[in-house]
């Protein structure tokens, strides 16, 4: 017998063996560009407020807290983010659906006035909303040409004022994800439901909104961590005693002249949306569903 016989062969897969470990050092290295970008683009602001917020003479978090004015702010905002968020969600789950089943016409209309709400300002939205509720804007002049009405409409900033527009505003980032769950669904179960005698109601309840209830959770969450952080809309349409916690921050910065009082609110108002966020993803998993 030969020497050569004897000895061990080499395993024929030691390099098919190396590459799953060199592959997962590739992707590990692939995390760093986004990791860098957020730390770059969201830690230094935060670590910016935080030495504002420290710079005072007393403490900028414990006076925030005792100010009855944010206190009113941070009611008002999350009942304005709840508000918007069940609103949206009800109404983008029939505008998905209606995009879904609709004919090919409505599919267009709907889908293009979607687009362009999406792509447009939002101040430019908000100044349309703005003259619509103006006491004697669009919508007054509508009324009045039906003979429904004749004194003008005391609707501008108030609270109600900013409830349609921010739910304008916010329609899309519910639609986009319920729409992908809905045209996602598995026609047989359709098929099969109507075969055994559902009816549409029946199908809608039984099939549907079970298959899209994660899509519905997401777009949700979307919106009430969205609706938390906005400033514009409220501001412009609310007035100033209907503010929420954004327009509260923006007085301290600008009016008051208290900017580590405003940076101790902002910071509050991001450690609140980042808590209420991990709340969600534990219970409902929506980082599944956007990842």
């Amino acid at each position: 017998m030969a020497v050569k016989d004897l000895a061990p062969a080499a395993p024929a897969d030691a390099g098919q063996q190396a590459r799953p470990a060199d592959g997962h050092a590739e992707r590990r290295w692939l995390l760093w560009p986004p990791l860098a970008f957020f730390a770059l683009m969201l830690g230094v602001p935060v670590v910016a407020l935080l030495q504002q917020a420290l710079s005072g003479q007393g403490n900028a978090f414990a006076e925030a807290l005792h100010m009855e004015v944010f206190i009113g702010s941070v009611w008002r905002t999350l009942l304005l983010a709840a508000t918007v968020t069940a609103a949206t969600v009800l109404i983008g789950t029939c505008y998905a659906l209606a995009v879904a089943v609709g004919p090919a016409w409505v599919k267009a209309v709907l889908m293009g006035g979607l687009l362009i709400s999406l792509w447009t300002s939002i101040m430019v939205r908000t100044i349309g909303w703005m003259l619509i509720e103006l006491p004697a804007g669009a919508l007054y002049w509508l009324l009045e040409k039906a003979h429904l009405r004749s004194e003008p409409i005391e609707l501008y900033q108030t609270t109600a004022a900013m409830y349609p527009a921010m739910i304008a505003v916010m329609l899309p980032f519910a639609v986009l994800p319920i729409l992908a769950s809905v045209l996602a669904l598995d026609r047989e179960q359709l098929n099969a439901a109507t075969v055994f005698g559902a009816g549409p109601m029946l199908t809608l309840g039984a099939v549907v909104l079970p298959a899209i209830r994660q899509a519905m959770i997401s777009g949700g969450v979307l919106v009430f961590v969205m609706s938390l952080g906005f400033y514009v809309t409220p501001l412009l349409l609310g007035g100033p005693s209907n503010m929420t916690m954004s327009g509260i921050i923006n007085g301290q910065l600008n009016n008051a002249n208290r900017a580590d009082v405003g940076a101790a609110m902002s910071l509050l108002l991001i450690g609140g949306t980042v808590a209420i966020y991990l709340v969600a993803d534990r219970l409902f998993k929506v980082s599944e569903r956007w990842g």
